[in-house]
């Protein structure tokens, strides 16, 4: 399915297929270049202007930067545990994005991968989205935060639970859903990156916080699903269901090479590795 989109968009409103919150005006007119001070203080006597800060840029929401490693300055505020995680391996020479932790499935309770958006700007996924996914049943709730919290609470027990969320409603829906034990993932895709980073921090789940969902958010859903994919294929494998399990370990096999450039190729390797072994 695609999502509808209007040909005018408002200034500071976001432009990526999957619509969120736009920038409040406020902040808009507050805005002021970094250099302007400095502008202004050039027609007074004696002005000498200090040599500007360079400012690191962020590739993405987990929290490291893109500079060589010699010029990389340590994060100087708190990021969630996966996106500590995802800084270090960046030191150690790791590539690709990661997965979560290893959460092995019991296959007497498992009921599947849910997958659920709540956002008060979008109607239906595009169709890349159904693709990562492996599916094209996503639960949407637009601005219905209450129902989205109470779905994922009672009707989701034992799924794994991957959650899209706006800024706006991921301020509320977040930590009334976080710790359950079938939230597996939640990705803020947001136009205020900076300040919907601050509150999230301290969600471990919270994969990615971004504004731009074809470069950051939709990848990095592709190597989580994969993941959840791989720990499906595994469990059918001690069950003795190899055929069963070789679908599961297609469908991750595709998602790292499809559908993200930044996959890790220790990954790759090990879940085809187990694809050949169903063979």
């Amino acid at each position: 399915m695609s999502n509808q989109s209007s040909s005018q968009k408002s200034e500071g409103q976001r432009t990526h297929h999957l619509q969120s919150e736009s920038i409040p005006f406020s902040l808009q007119q507050n805005y002021q270049s970094p250099n302007f001070s400095q502008f202004t203080a050039a027609t007074s006597a004696g002005y000498n202007p200090k040599p500007q800060a360079k400012v690191p840029t962020f590739s993405s929401g987990l929290g490291f930067n893109t500079m060589p490693t010699s010029q990389q300055a340590k994060p100087t505020k708190p990021m969630t545990e996966f996106g500590a995680s995802a800084y270090a391996a960046a030191e150690g020479g790791s590539t690709g994005l990661q997965p979560p932790p290893a959460q092995p499935i019991d296959l007497s309770t498992f009921k599947g991968l849910q997958y659920s958006m709540v956002d008060n700007l979008q109607l239906e996924t595009r169709e890349i989205y159904d693709e990562v996914a492996g599916t094209f049943q996503w639960e949407m709730f637009k601005d219905q935060d209450d129902r989205c919290i109470k779905y994922i609470r009672d009707e989701c027990v034992n799924k794994r639970v991957f959650l899209i969320s706006s800024g706006g409603l991921g301020r509320k829906v977040v930590p009334a859903v976080h710790d359950l034990s079938q939230v597996y993932a939640i990705y803020i895709y947001c136009a205020d990156v900076v300040s919907n980073r601050e509150w999230s921090n301290k969600y471990t789940k919270v994969r990615v916080v971004c504004n731009d969902d074809d470069r950051e958010l939709l990848p990095q859903l592709a190597v989580d699903v994969a993941q959840a994919n791989m720990e499906w294929g595994d469990a059918l494998v001690k069950q003795g269901q190899r055929d069963k399990a070789k679908p599961k370990y297609q469908k991750a096999l595709d998602n790292l090479n499809k559908y993200t450039k930044k996959s890790d190729p220790t990954m790759i390797k090990k879940v085809q590795s187990k694809l050949d072994e169903c063979k």
